[in-house]
């Protein structure tokens, strides 16, 4: 059926892959209007780690018309091959978001809400409880170098050592806490034990 303006039915994909195929910019442009709502949606549907949907539904038709201008990809119907590239765009994406380490505001989303602020408390708890049963010489090299954020060289003089020994310090302190912490962290396990 035709309107008064003289545009007929919108082409098919099979028309728009043919015309895309020979170079002609405009296709693409209608392929991309009519199917991006299905590619987002489908994106949107899968799991994708911090990976922004946006960005996957532009390579998707990227990788989609590099593949029709080089003679591959889809002839007849495009959606298929779509929702394939967004499967395969996620996997790959997803599997180099996992080589990559994580920042605290990622590792916030992955957290279970229900239990951040009991865990962070419990967590909490158990560093203090560490960190009081270290020897008074270990505190202050810990406080000093990780908490106020000092290089051992530069707090050598205040506590009466060369930096080297300074930096042995905080190292053995540094250990001593982590065994502290595991130790004050196994305590409820013995305790249940017991009972």
């Amino acid at each position: 059926m035709i309107d008064d303006v003289g545009v007929g039915p919108p082409p098919d994909d099979r028309a728009l892959l043919a015309r895309l195929r020979a170079g002609d910019d405009l296709a693409y442009g209608d392929l991309y209007r009519r199917h991006a709502p299905l590619v987002r949606r489908f994106a949107l549907s899968r799991p994708r780690p911090g990976i922004d949907v946006d960005d996957v539904v532009a390579e998707v038709f990227l990788r989609t018309l590099r593949a029709v201008r080089a003679g591959h990809g889809p002839r007849e119907t495009i959606r298929p091959y779509l929702l394939t590239v967004v499967r395969r765009v996620l996997g790959e994406w997803s599997a180099a978001r996992r080589d990559e380490p994580m920042n605290a505001d990622e590792l916030g989303e992955h957290a279970p809400r229900q239990r951040d602020h009991q865990f962070v408390q419990a967590e909490g708890e158990l560093l203090a409880r560490a960190f009081d049963r270290l020897p008074a010489r270990w505190r202050e090299v810990l406080w000093r170098t990780e908490v106020e954020g000092h290089r051992p060289a530069s707090i050598a003089d205040q506590l009466g050592l060369t930096p080297n020994a300074t930096a042995v310090l905080a190292h053995r302190a540094r250990r001593g806490l982590r065994e502290a912490y595991q130790q004050a962290s196994e305590l409820p396990v013995r305790c249940l034990r017991r009972a």
